[in-house]
């Protein structure tokens, strides 16, 4: 016979529970079928299954297991993460598979040395870093994303330039970027190295 799980479920929130491995004790037949949004705070043992309804997630407090898994959500439309103290790079591979995601913030993760160098979807319009005082560039495969309409990069303290791709983000209409000092001075219009 088959099991559907919580059929009509559309938003789940998971806040600060640190021993949770599982969203359910036994996992089997159709779960969650209608899962658009999912939150997820503070709940690092937690693996999380295949929702394919799934479009908008928000991990804070995150693992490189939990970042991993987030591969498998294909049908991703918006992806927030942040507030991770020991992250230091991104899985490979992480951002490879969601081909729909079209918003991507990356916030609070203060050790963070790098973004990954691998195709984002060049779908994505919306792409928000904050408070990841180490990130010291962003990488040059951002000139594929030529559908992005807003960049936004504040409190990136350690951020020292923008890539020579940038140039290449034809559709750009908002480039905020807020309390990186150095950053500020190259992009200074008419005085700075990057103007």
């Amino acid at each position: 016979m088959e099991v559907r799980v919580f059929p009509s479920l559309e938003e789940l929130d998971l806040y600060c529970l640190p021993n949770i491995e599982k969203l359910l004790k036994v996992e089997r037949g159709e779960m969650f079928p209608c899962l658009s949004q999912l939150r997820i705070s503070k709940c690092l043992k937690l693996g999380v299954p295949c929702l394919p309804s799934l479009k908008f997630l928000i991990v804070y407090g995150c693992n490189n297991e939990l970042l991993r898994s987030i591969s498998i959500f294909r049908g991703l439309t918006e992806l927030r993460l942040g507030y991770s103290e020991g992250i230091t790079s991104f899985p490979e591979g992480m951002f490879k598979n969601l081909t729909s995601l079209q918003s991507l913030s990356v916030s609070y993760f203060p050790k963070l040395k790098e973004l990954p160098n691998e195709p984002f979807n060049p779908a994505l319009t919306k792409l928000s870093i904050w408070n990841c005082n180490e990130l010291e560039s962003l990488p040059e495969g951002i000139r594929h994303l030529t559908s992005l309409r807003t960049l936004w990069i504040w409190d990136c303290k350690g951020l020292r330039c923008l890539p020579e791709g940038i140039r290449h983000l034809t559709s750009l209409e908002l480039l905020k970027i807020i309390d990186c000092p150095t950053l500020k001075e190259r992009c200074k219009e008419g005085t700075g190295e990057d103007s």
